[in-house]
């Protein structure tokens, strides 16, 4: 028997099936579609699923999920409808196979912190960047959910006030598509998407090594706020731009750096390291979720 994994995102629903040593065997997506019924949607979801030889499924989904798997904020236009419905009840009664879910960034971490990057440690956080900034955070129990289940959405962390008194938040300096504003605020023609900028950037153009410093910073400043908060062993990056060595080396070195300026210096002994599973940390973390749930019942 299998394990199934199912990645719902604004783009693409990814289904894998995993077998009992965590590799995946079989992989495959399809577009996401804006429905107009949360039936219309799930029905589009389980089609063709082939659940013969699954015992159980893990599903990482976009929102806040509470603890009875009801996505409780709005996501992106094209699964906005999974808003105020139950995931586990909606994928369980068509598939006939019991469900376990977890938000997708929460479930990239809780790979890391399983099989990944974080396995071992008693304090870790990963930092998703994105178009948004996914987070979670774990001790070596597991994620810590927080008691409205928002614990880890760095994107809301709070860095100050517009001019109508409502909170920036930390995906507004440090989100990618923060980086296409900052470089389009000095750029004769503008961007649509980060790779555009970074490559201009490795190719020395000067607009986009300026707007990449800026945007580096601005994530730096988010991690030190993690580390007075929680101070973890190792805070893993993620997300597409995460899986450029560039990237990582750069980071880790304006990191080791910029602790020279604060108060701490010498002290702190957390580690900026990448997330060992990028594309399929979702849909293993989902399933490894639904694991440890389905063990527990047992």
């Amino acid at each position: 028997m299998y394990h199934l994994g199912i990645d719902i995102g604004g783009t693409f629903i990814k289904y894998a099936l995993v077998d009992e040593s965590y590799k995946i065997v079989k992989k495959w997506k399809k577009p996401s579609i804006l429905m107009k019924t949360k039936d219309d949607f799930y029905q589009y979801l389980c089609e063709d699923v082939d659940v013969s030889e699954v015992d159980f499924i893990g599903v990482s989904a976009p929102g806040v999920v509470n603890d009875d798997s009801t996505i409780m904020s709005k996501a992106a236009p094209n699964v906005r409808i999974m808003y105020q419905t139950n995931v586990n009840e909606e994928i369980g009664s068509r598939l006939n196979r019991p469900v376990a879910t977890m938000n997708d960034a929460k479930a990239a971490g809780f790979c890391e912190l399983k099989i990944g990057h974080g396995k071992g440690t008693k304090s870790s956080v990963y930092y998703i960047i994105g178009t948004g900034i996914g987070g979670c955070v774990c001790n070596e129990s597991g994620v810590i959910q927080g008691v409205d289940n928002v614990a880890g959405e760095f994107s809301g962390l709070p860095i100050g006030r517009d001019a109508d008194g409502r909170y920036i938040g930390l995906s507004q300096i440090g989100a990618i598509t923060s980086l296409i504003d900052i470089y389009n605020r000095e750029a004769a023609v503008p961007l649509t998407y980060g790779t555009e900028v970074t490559e201009k950037y490795l190719k020395d153009d000067p607009v986009a090594i300026k707007a990449m410093e800026e945007w580096c910073k601005n994530i730096l400043f988010g991690l030190h706020m993690i580390i007075i908060f929680y101070n973890p062993e190792v805070i893993c990056l993620g997300g597409g731009i995460s899986e450029e060595d560039w990237f990582i080396e750069k980071m880790q070195k304006m990191f080791k750096e910029d602790q020279s300026s604060h108060n701490f210096n010498g002290l702190i002994t957390t580690r900026i390291e990448r997330c060992k599973y990028n594309n399929d940390a979702n849909i293993l973390g989902a399933m490894l979720y639904a694991e440890s749930c389905f063990k527990q019942e047992r």
